[in-house]
């Protein structure tokens, strides 16, 4: 790519100027992938002055399958700041709808901590960038400066390598963005090798399938570069990457339920006959391949995700505890009971379970009192067409329905209409379920965890429970902790800060909230939060003053109590690096000189 293209600055606003008045761009300006996203963004409403990186700040929850993918490209992103990272620069990971699920910042806040988990940066959010593009023509791209659509970024330069998943389907894409310029050629070479490693990692997330590595040199099988393909006992290919497509001539994205056989490729129609180590096989063009059968460690893969989900819960020992007896319970189909204040994280608790098993699975979590007592029965079980007037054409399936091969959670279950409740017994009980208006029974399969702030024994007792459901829906009893009464609150507030995009919380901020009653919780805690995180500014040391409303939160800090802060938060570091003048400048994201300067200054 020629860098005369982000030379002329004047000739690249002029075209956004009259591409905005509705004129076509001029030939050889940009290269013609990125004038056409430059076109799209234009289509939706983007004005190139408009500026989006802090002001579009929808923050969109990561489903199972983005936490996943997360666990999967961690190592690499790691890997890759080592080489690529530093002050001004970011590398992430997005899904195919450009939500950011996994990424890595300097350690102080610097232009581009906005870039971070949750934030969407497809084209209509953000415009023209790398990884937008890539997205949208599934190929690696390079952008510099000012070809980016909105002016904002036209200091910045940004590579991106498509992600695919099992079947060869697009799945997201890597990232590395920053101010300034790295060797766009190396960066794309690092990024491609990370995304063939993901791609690789993403095979142990597989159940139930031999799991065969092809290569025509053995030297990279265990690399990269290696093919993968995916058996089940049938035979019949679950999946393939790109490398062992080539390989095999599979030309095109395999399709659920297509049915390519081992048979259809190779001599010997088993895939019992591969080893654990390289050996030929002969394929059925006559060329042979070296292939490997690799064994895939579900017992590892399970206690991996079984600490991830555990991480998503704290640090709170006797949680933890509880969470690991429930964990067992919920693997052997057992329901799961939560009790607790409103706030207290029982759905974290209910998804953190889910995760630890299976992530890939539907979670659905329906709140019985948030839906009105006309429309519940319809919302959990479903219906046929002509049920009632205006039900959808076609009938809909009802939330259990949805959730079936995973797990349901009935969130505020006391709330739940009594009529209702014979009904959902009797679901549990036959694990079939019937729409409204129909009598097609559907078979389902799904784990149960339930969840209240209520005494339900008070219910029963007051005939507004059912006493046989309670005893069907408790199956192992977790009570939540209040969030003054946790081991973690000071770790915490630090997820919470981070998930905010926070600056560092002054000693006198976290005195006064560990020091608060938080009747609502961690729910309160995270307002709070999120409130200080805007007052401050985003970057900047939150103060006490930053949280209105708490008590003894109106004191104001004096100019050198702030020097002072900042001297001991560059002490902590130094020392942590045991006296590394150039290696605490590095985390820092400060000159040497600046170091000197504040450890000097009384």
């Amino acid at each position: 790519m020629s860098i005369g293209y982000i030379l002329d600055q004047q000739a690249l606003d002029d075209a956004r100027r009259r591409l905005l008045d509705g004129d076509s761009l001029p030939l050889g300006l940009l290269p013609p992938s990125i004038a056409s996203s430059w076109e799209r963004s234009r289509d939706v409403g983007l004005s190139p002055w408009d500026r989006r990186l802090r002001s579009h700040s929808s923050h969109h929850e990561l489903s199972g399958f983005d936490q996943n993918l997360a666990v999967c490209v961690k190592p690499e992103i790691d890997r890759l700041w080592g080489v690529f990272g530093g002050r001004d620069w970011t590398l992430f990971c997005v899904n195919a709808q450009g939500v950011i699920v996994y990424a890595k910042h300097a350690p102080m806040p610097d232009a581009l901590n906005p870039l971070s988990v949750g934030k969407r940066v497809h084209e209509v959010d953000i415009g023209t960038t790398a990884p937008s593009c890539t997205l949208h023509d599934q190929r690696a791209m390079v952008i510099y400066g000012g070809q980016h659509y909105l002016k904002e970024f036209e200091q910045f330069f940004c590579v991106s390598v498509p992600l695919y998943g099992l079947r060869g389907e697009l799945i997201g894409a890597l990232d590395i963005t920053g101010i300034g310029t790295r060797n766009a050629p190396a960066v794309l070479e690092q990024l491609k090798i990370a995304a063939m490693a993901v791609e690789s990692r993403l095979y142990s997330t597989l159940e139930g399938c031999q799991i065969i590595a092809l290569q025509f040199d053995p030297r990279l099988i265990g690399t990269p570069f290696q093919g993968l393909i995916a058996i089940d006992g049938d035979g019949i290919v679950q999946a393939a990457n790109n490398t062992a497509r080539n390989i095999l001539g599979i030309q095109h994205v395999l399709k659920e339920g297509e049915d390519l056989s081992w048979g259809q490729f190779f001599e010997n129609n088993s895939a019992s006959v591969i080893f654990n180590s390289p050996s030929l096989m002969l394929l059925n063009d006559g060329a042979s391949v070296y292939a490997q059968s690799l064994v895939v460690q579900d017992q590892r893969r399970k206690q991996a995700y079984s600490s991830n989900a555990m991480s998503s819960m704290g640090s709170d020992e006797g949680l933890n505890q509880q969470f690991k007896m429930a964990a067992k319970a919920f693997a052997a189909s057992i329901p799961v009971l939560l009790l607790g204040e409103t706030g207290t994280g029982k759905e974290v608790f209910a998804q953190a379970l889910h995760n630890a098993l299976s992530p890939e699975a539907p979670f659905i979590a329906i709140n019985c009192s948030a839906i009105p007592e006309n429309l519940i029965e319809a919302e959990l079980f479903g219906y046929v067409e002509g049920t009632f007037t205006g039900a959808r054409k076609g009938g809909a399936k009802g939330r259990i329905e949805e959730a079936n091969g995973g797990t349901l959670l009935l969130d505020e279950i006391g709330d739940m209409p009594l009529a209702l409740q014979t009904r959902l017994l009797r679901v549990l009980q036959e694990r079939v379920i019937t729409r409204l208006g129909s009598s097609e029974r559907h078979p389902i399969n799904v784990r149960i965890v339930s969840a209240t702030h209520c005494d339900v024994n008070k219910l029963i007792s007051e005939r507004k429970f059912r006493e046989d459901l309670f005893y069907r829906l408790n199956g192992l009893q977790v009570q939540m902790p209040i969030l003054r009464q946790r081991q973690d609150i000071e770790r915490l507030i630090q997820v919470l800060i981070e998930k905010y995009q926070g600056g560092t919380l002054h000693p006198e901020s976290l005195s006064l909230l560990v020091q608060q009653e938080w009747p609502g919780n961690i729910r309160q805690l995270e307002q709070s939060i999120r409130l200080a995180v805007a007052l401050a500014e985003i970057g900047n040391v939150i103060l006490p003053e930053h949280f209105p409303g708490l008590a003894g939160a109106s004191c104001k800090l004096e100019t050198k109590s702030l020097k002072y802060f900042e001297k001991k938060k560059i002490q902590d570091v130094l020392d942590a690096n045991q006296g590394n003048i150039k290696e605490t400048a590095r985390q820092l994201g400060i000159a040497r000189g600046t170091i000197y300067r504040r450890l000097k200054n009384e």
